[in-house]
């Protein structure tokens, strides 16, 4: 079991514990959250180069690695930037897509694993999940040195609105589950 893996664990068991102080099992949901967005992105599941850290690209002609343009770039790309207006949304369009857009009959499997009982299992399954993304579309093909913002942005861009949309979504499912088993 990896980081994310664990940290859902612990932070899912300390939530509702109340021999824990507000401001623990505050931090604890707040890691919660964290760590369900994190298990979503792809190479935080992925040994390769630990996790693509080390793997050099170019982004905007700048050196970076690869998993700083999965982590950040790609996504303030897709979203149209960083500002709290322009990740709303952002936001919101994902929504209208999860809700009755090109996400509404897939919802309901992205969340087929959301018991808190079984945080563990869950938090693998999600790994599994954005784990096929690695040989699928991320390190396909040996991206080192390359250019990403262009051609492999413009590939990625549908897994990175898909994967921020099922991590909100299972994000919002488990919480809910989470607040219901207090």
């Amino acid at each position: 079991m990896d980081r994310d893996h664990a940290w859902l664990l612990m932070s899912t068991q300390r939530v509702n514990d109340g021999r824990y102080s507000v401001t623990d099992r505050k931090q604890a949901l707040q890691f919660l959250i964290h760590f369900i967005g994190d298990i979503t992105q792809p190479l935080h599941n992925e040994n390769k180069a630990v996790g693509g850290n080390q793997i050099p690209v170019l982004w905007d002609g700048g050196k970076t690695n690869l998993h700083a343009v999965w982590d950040t770039q790609m996504v303030q790309k897709a979203a149209g930037g960083y500002s709290s207006a322009v990740i709303t949304s952002f936001t919101n369009e994902l929504i209208a897509a999860i809700d009755s857009g090109i996400y509404a009959s897939q919802k309901a499997s992205w969340v087929s694993c959301t018991n808190v009982a079984t945080a563990r299992e869950c938090a693998l399954t999600w790994a599994q999940d954005a784990n096929k993304l690695i040989c699928a579309y991320v390190l396909k093909d040996d991206e080192t040195d390359n250019e990403l913002n262009g051609a492999y942005y413009t590939g990625a861009k549908p897994y990175i609105e898909l994967q921020i949309a099922k991590a909100g979504f299972r994000l919002a499912t488990y919480v809910n589950n989470l607040a219901a088993a207090a």
